[in-house]
C-alpha cells in the first residue's frame, strides 16, 4: 500500500535502480511501500517491507523536482555515513545516485513521533538523545558547517526587519521590545559557537520513539558543528508550540545537556529564531512547500510567548 501523499514522490515513480538497490540490501522484493507524510522535503519517503519481512526506510528526491532538496540529500548521505555508532540515530544501510536522484536507504525505527499525545511524557529521552551527540573530531564531519556561521540569518533578521517590517505584523510585544530582541540576537553566533555535532533541525517530526521510550534522531541535512546545548532549546519551543504541558526552565536548570547553559544563551538562540521566522514567514512560499511560511511563523509566536514569559 502507498498513502497518497500529494508533495511526496511515489515509491513506483523512482529509478528502477534504486529500488533494486533497495530489493538487493534487504534480500528480497518490496512486498509493501508506504508513504511517509511528515515533514517539508518534496521528495520520497517510504517505509519499505520487503517479502521476507525485513524493512528499510528509503528518502530519495530528483534534481529536476527539487535542486535545493537535491542537494540537501546529498549532504544527508555525508554526515549520515559519518555519523557514530554512540549516536541515537538509524543506521545508513546503503544509497544511490545517478545524475538526476539520490537516494538514501536506512535502517527503520519501528516507533512514533514524538508528542502523540502531547503530554511531555517524551521529553527528558530527546534531550537525552541530543546528549550522545560527540565532540567532532578526525572525522568527516569536521567538514560540516559551523554552527556560528549558520545563525547568521537570526543574527540579523532583526536588522532587515528595522530595515522593512512590511508583511510581518509584528506583535504588540515585539514591537515595543524591538530594541532588546535585536540586542539579544546579536550575540547568537558566538553564543551558539562549540565543537559538538549538533543535528539543526529537530522537530517532532525528525524524531521517533521507538517502544522502549528511547528517542532516536532523524533526517541529518543540516548537521553543523557548535555548542553542545543547541539543539536542545528549538526542540523545547516546538514542544511548547504543540502545547505540551512542561516546565521549560526547570529542563534548562536540570538537564545534563545545559549544564553549562548561560541566560543570555538562551536568550540569544530564542531572540534571533523569533527574528528570522518573522522575517522569512513575509515571504513567498516555495515550490511544493505550501505549509512552511505558516509553520514559521507559528514558531515566531511560540518563541514570543517564551521570551515574554522570561522576560516578564
Amino acid at each position: 500500500m502507498l498513502d497518497d501523499v500529494k508533495t511526496r514522490t511515489r515509491w513506483e515513480d523512482l529509478p528502477a535502480g534504486l529500488r533494486a538497490e533497495s530489493e538487493r540490501i534487504l534480500g528480497a522484493p518490496i512486498s509493501s511501500a508506504t508513504s511517509q507524510a511528515g515533514g517539508f522535503s518534496p521528495g520520497s519517503a517510504d517505509r519499505l517491507v520487503a517479502a521476507n519481512g525485513r524493512r528499510a526506510f528509503v528518502k530519495a528526491i530528483q534534481r529536476d523536482h527539487n535542486p535545493g532538496a537535491f542537494e540537501l540529500h546529498a549532504r544527508e548521505l555525508v554526515v549520515m555515513a559519518a555519523l557514530p555508532a554512540t549516536v541515537d540515530a538509524p543506521r545508513l544501510l546503503g544509497s544511490w545516485r545517478d545524475d538526476d536522484t539520490i537516494g538514501l536507504i536506512i535502517e527503520d525505527i519501528d516507533g512514533r513521533h514524538p508528542g502523540e499525545p502531547a503530554d511531555g511524557r517524551d521529553l527528558v529521552a530527546i534531550l537525552d538523545a541530543f546528549a550522545t551527540l560527540p565532540v567532532v573530531t578526525g572525522t568527516a564531519l569536521e567538514a560540516l558547517p559551523r554552527a556560528a556561521d549558520e545563525f547568521v540569518s537570526e543574527r540579523d533578521s532583526w536588522k532587515a526587519l528595522a530595515a522593512d517590517s512590511t508583511g510581518a505584523d509584528l506583535p504588540d510585544w515585539v514591537v515595543a521590545s524591538f530594541d532588546r530582541l535585536a540586542d539579544a540576537a546579536s550575540g547568537v553566533c558566538e553564543a551558539v559557537d562549540g565543537e559538538h555535532l549538533l543535528h539543526l533541525d529537530v522537530r517532532a517530526d525528525n524524531v521517533i520513539i521507538d517502544p522502549s521510550g528511547r528517542a532516536w534522531l532523524i533526517d541529518w541535512p543540516w548537521a553543523a558543528v557548535g555548542a553542545r546545548w543547541v539543539d536542545g532549546v528549538p526542540y523545547l519551543l516546538d514542544a511548547r508550540l504543540r502545547g505540551e504541558p512542561i516546565d521549560a526552565e526547570e529542563l534548562l536548570r536540570t538537564h545534563p545537556l545545559f549544564a553549562e547553559t548561560t541566560d543570555a544563551q538562551v536568550d540569544a538562540m530564542l531572540a534571533g529564531i523569533v527574528g528570522r521566522w518573522f522575517d522569512q514567514a513575509r515571504l513567498p512560499a516555495p515550490p511544493s512547500m505550501p505549509t512552511l511560511r505558516a509553520f514559521q511563523r507559528s514558531e515566531a509566536l511560540a518563541g514570543v510567548a517564551w521570551l515574554t514569559e522570561r522576560w516578564g
